[in-house]
């Protein structure tokens, strides 16, 4: 804006920039909304940029007519003059696109690495869209591998960055959506071919950050595991290292000897026997996991291994031997029929139980057997023992201790009960006495 004394200056106003649909035969430029304070004089269009063929009319009006217009995009500039002389100017942009034609989506086809490169940048597009006004979205197949991280979570960045891929094809997808809410798709292909030898690489998973590995702690761990293997002229080859989470690095290496790559499940084997059970302190990291790159368990031919966990996924109706895995060699296995499982589970369960129960019933039996012994203890007091209150069973009081609180019988009671019991029996006595006096006389009893 050019000011001259008091003069404000005019300010040209051409209003938002447009998206246009075909079929469409003009375009209508509206400046009448500019403003001075002294009044605009003067007005000017003019067509920056655009597709060829374009006709512009009343350039010199604030409301011009543009014709001809074809699919793209046009930019418009209009200039204004107050009586001052003054000028101002402003720009208008107006996308002309296909009436009802969706957004075409341009994923980058199909790509091949071979590892270790394991990374790779997917680069999007579409056409006859302004790519400013379109959101993308990458999906990854579910058929897909795990593995494999994608570090762009912007839909206005059309590119897709991957990294740590395995081996496998993956297949993305892109989604294209313009302003409108319509819709395009396109594919891409991404296949990782293992490494030329990388089948008897061996992995070694260290509890520590890979941010805080240096070269020389690299170095180190690779000459301690060259004096661990004890392999004469032997070349340990790092093939990676590289980040597992955030609190550990997995170390990928292959041994050469004279005759060519050892063998990597020998290699793990004795890795893991001695650096997960002797001399777990070995190296300068503590160790987790020591695996082969590739899955090579046979499974007991009972299964597939998969890639990425390196386990065995055994057949229906089998399952693994816990004890092998546990207390064993370690390995993962298809050993176990699951109805072999179930019935020899059970019967431990049988087992356990009738022990358990002839057991509680041979401790209930001797607990029977034994009898309590009866305790008496010798009062010598006799005063506090005529104090003592018997308490018949069952409420029944004998005679005797009806009216006598005593532990023991009065001299009178003794004295009365025995009378009646001689009373009773004094004439079967009698006689008793007479028949034995006579047979010691000889005489005949009359």
């Amino acid at each position: 804006v050019a000011v001259r004394g008091s003069n404000r200056g005019p300010v040209a106003i051409v209003g938002p920039d447009r998206n246009l649909f075909l079929p469409v035969s003009s375009l209508l430029l509206d400046g009448s909304s500019s403003t001075d304070d002294h009044g605009i004089v003067g007005y000017r269009w003019e067509a920056v940029s655009g597709p060829p063929g374009l006709k512009l009319d009343d350039v010199d009006q604030p409301i011009a007519i543009a014709s001809g217009v074809r699919v793209g995009r046009y930019t418009f500039r209009l200039t204004v003059v107050d009586q001052e002389g003054a000028t101002d100017s402003a720009s208008l942009t107006i996308r002309v696109q296909e009436g009802d034609s969706l957004p075409v989506a341009h994923a980058s086809g199909s790509h091949s690495l071979t590892l270790p490169n394991n990374s790779l940048v997917l680069r999007g597009s579409v056409t006859d869209r302004d790519q400013g006004e379109v959101r993308f979205l990458w999906t990854k197949d579910s058929q897909s591998p795990a593995a494999g991280v994608s570090t762009n979570k912007d839909t206005s960045d059309p590119s897709l960055y991957l990294a740590n891929l395995v081996e496998g094809t993956y297949l993305f997808q892109l989604k294209v959506t313009d302003a409108q809410g319509r819709s395009g798709f396109a594919m891409a292909t991404v296949e990782v071919r293992p490494e030329p030898g990388g089948g008897e690489q061996v992995e070694l998973e260290m509890l520590v950050s890979v941010s805080q590995v240096s070269v020389a702690q690299r170095d180190t761990v690779v000459r301690q595991l060259a004096a661990l293997i004890h392999v004469l002229e032997s070349d340990i080859q790092v093939r990676a290292l590289q980040g597992h989470s955030h609190i550990s690095t997995v170390l990928r290496f292959s041994v050469r000897g004279p005759s060519g790559l050892l063998s990597s499940s020998r290699l793990v084997s004795m890795l893991r026997n001695q650096l997960l059970r002797e001399k777990s302190e070995y190296l300068l990291f503590r160790v987790l996991r020591v695996d082969t790159v590739l899955c090579l368990l046979h499974c007991s031919g009972r299964g597939q291994c998969d890639p990425i966990t390196k386990q065995c996924v055994c057949d229906p109706f089998w399952t693994e031997n816990l004890i092998r895995r546990y207390f064993g060699d370690g390995e993962s296995n298809c050993e176990w029929r699951v109805l072999y499982v179930i019935l020899t589970s059970f019967v431990l369960v049988v087992l356990i139980l009738s022990v358990s129960w002839t057991f509680i019933c041979c401790c209930k039996r001797r607990q029977t057997k034994v009898r309590k012994k009866t305790k008496y203890t010798i009062l010598d007091n006799m005063d506090e023992q005529e104090r003592v209150e018997l308490r018949p069973k069952f409420s029944i009081k004998h005679r005797s201790t009806e009216h006598n609180s005593s532990l023991m019988m009065s001299e009178s009671e003794l004295d009365s009960d025995q009378d009646t019991i001689f009373s009773r029996d004094r004439p079967v006595r009698s006689r008793n006495r007479i028949s034995a006096q006579a047979a010691r006389n000889g005489d005949a009893f009359g």
